[in-house]
């Protein structure tokens, strides 16, 4: 599964939130997983709307950050998908997976 994991108190004691795959699928039982669905669900909200793929999903999450909470990838092969692979590729890759990936 490609994914991000975002993290809670990432310096001190880091706990795990919330999971957001390349499907556009959030699990998690905290309000930040919370909030992340129903951001991701809001046609009106003036950032995550515009997002059309996954992978677009997972490049905003992954990059933020701040001293309360941190989103990674949760493996190397993710952060490949979703980083490294030029579109055509990425491209083949959804179309061999058979993954869902338009939000």
């Amino acid at each position: 599964m490609v994914e991000v994991i975002i993290y809670r108190n990432p310096w001190d004691d880091p706990e795990e939130v919330a999971r957001v795959t390349i499907e556009g699928e959030v699990t998690g039982e905290t309000p930040t997983a919370e909030s992340l669905r129903e951001r991701i669900n809001d046609e009106n909200d003036p950032i995550i709307s515009e997002y059309t793929d996954g992978r677009e999903l997972l490049r905003y999450i992954a990059s933020y950050s701040n001293g309360y909470v941190i989103a990674n990838y949760d493996c190397e092969e993710s952060l490949r998908v979703v980083e490294d692979l030029s579109d055509e590729a990425y491209r083949d890759w959804v179309q061999d997976s058979g993954l869902d990936t338009r939000l």
